[in-house]
């Protein structure tokens, strides 16, 4: 008998803007089904690092490996990442400073204490340095080395589910383009066939959920967080906004949008999985861009991008969607990943500030619309309070100095940021003159790729992502 074949889908990065891998998580199960070795004062230390203790060894993502995966409604596939996919994946996750993104067993909550401190790929399997530890794997191998540090949270992790044994490997998450490869109508559930009948890599998928079901491991169950989690339960009304989105973009020259919002709109008018990050980003715009959509205006940039985003109907389902996965609780903040575009609500229990531009008599604040004037106060903020980094992506020892001005640790110095600070408005009606003072059809898209709100405190447009000495936890300042 001809054994059944599962549609197979190859993952690729169809947009560096959306697609990648956000965090790595430490799983008794690990997907590509190879453990991870770790190094502590009893055990041979990592040669490459000498002294150092408590580090984690391990394959984060092999090239070509067919990983099984359960959809929301229960039907099976494998996904598999080309050796460049690999390569380009592992060199986003650094540029995008994720090496504190680490979780256990996916759930929502980051852990502290544990960071990737060396990152490569295996270009050769016969010398590359993992063989000297055992490892096995095939060349375009993504390899990592985790530190679990010496606080509180750090010992917890090393010595409650490293040396125990409960967690065994890292498995990612992420969001990525699929492409199918190879598709057959699988007529058989390999639960029902004998198991002489079963080939190797059919065996080796049941015992891979076998073993999931014996962990109770919550990928399989619900509406949990699994990886690469995504839903299409959206209705009709999001992918005819979509649809409507790209008609009406095209029309105009497909001049509006960015390319991201291009993307979202076709995988929305398609009723593709979208991804809980994704969710939120869809909620984080539609909440913010609100104020300029127009449903009698179909040739506005600000209707057509909300369109393509899903619409009114994307804000309700996307907000729902966030509750029922305890993504979103009224009255408090949610957990959402550091650099999110999510504006916030007003924190349970803090003081809901005003800002004072609502109550200016001239209307915009000048530095929004005087670009000399916001570049003046913006280098007033770099002189007097360190407002930086300015180059997100190579910040240099720019958290250093500030944490040492702050007295805290580096991480609880990159927490702090102007997105969460309560002098960062980031109010419909200061959006609104942002956008007036930037001007043109592309305003909208200018403010969301720049993160920009503005600083109450220097009076001019700032990232969100930034920080500076002034910040005041509490924030941000929102309707």
């Amino acid at each position: 008998m001809k054994p059944n074949k599962l549609p197979l889908f190859e993952l690729m990065i169809g947009d560096e803007a959306t697609d990648e891998i956000f965090a790595i998580s430490l799983v008794e199960s690990p997907a590509i089904e190879l453990d991870f070795q770790y190094f502590g004062k009893e055990l041979i230390r990592f040669a490459e690092v000498s002294k150092a203790k408590r580090l984690i060894m391990g394959p984060i993502l092999v090239p070509n490996k067919r990983i099984f995966r359960v959809d929301g409604e229960g039907k099976n596939y494998e996904v598999y990442f080309k050796p460049e996919t690999v390569r380009r994946l592992s060199q986003m996750y650094l540029e995008k400073k994720y090496t504190d993104s680490a979780t256990i067993e996916h759930d929502t909550k980051k852990i502290k204490g544990i960071n990737l401190v060396e990152s490569w790929i295996v270009d050769n399997k016969f010398q590359d340095k993992s063989k000297a530890f055992g490892f096995q794997v095939p060349e375009g191998t993504w390899m990592g080395v985790f530190r679990v540090d010496e606080s509180t949270e750090g010992k917890n992790i090393w010595d409650e589910y490293v040396t125990t044994g409960k967690v065994r490997g890292f498995s990612i998450e992420g969001m990525f383009e699929h492409s199918l490869v190879a598709a057959a109508k699988v007529e058989e559930q390999l639960w029902s066939k004998d198991i002489n009948e079963l080939d190797e890599e059919e065996a080796g998928i049941l015992l891979g959920k076998i073993k999931a079901i014996i962990s109770k491991d919550k990928r399989y169950k619900g509406k949990q967080r699994i990886e690469m989690e995504s839903y299409s339960d959206y209705g009709d009304g999001i992918r005819n906004n979509a649809k409507r989105g790209i008609e009406l973009n095209e029309k105009n020259g497909n001049k509006c949008a960015t390319q991201t919002g291009k993307v979202r709109a076709q995988q929305l008018a398609n009723g593709e999985p979208i991804s809980v990050e994704t969710i939120k980003r869809m909620y984080s715009y539609l909440s913010r861009a609100a104020e300029y959509y127009d449903e009698t205006d179909t040739t506005a940039c600000g209707t057509i991008s909300y369109l393509l985003w899903g619409g009114k109907a994307a804000l309700s389902w996307s907000r729902n969607k966030l509750r029922e996965l305890g993504e979103l609780v009224e009255g408090e903040s949610p957990s959402f990943p550091q650099g999110s575009t999510y504006p916030g609500e007003a924190a349970k229990g803090k003081k809901k500030y005003k800002s004072p531009a609502l109550f200016a008599e001239a209307g915009c604040p000048p530095a929004t619309q005087d670009v000399e004037l916001n570049l003046e106060n913006r280098q007033k903020a770099i002189d007097e309070a360190m407002y930086g980094p300015l180059d997100i992506n190579n910040p240099g020892d720019y958290w250093d100095t500030i944490a040492e001005k702050w007295d805290v640790p580096v991480e609880e110095a990159k927490g702090k940021v102007c997105g969460n600070c309560a002098a960062f408005n980031l109010t419909k009606t200061v959006l609104n003159c942002i956008a007036e003072g930037i001007g043109g059809e592309d305003a909208l898209d200018v403010i969301e790729a720049g993160d920009l709100g503005y600083c109450e405190i220097y009076k001019f447009k700032c990232n969100a992502n930034r920080s500076c000495f002034a910040h005041i936890d509490g924030g941000p300042i929102v309707d």
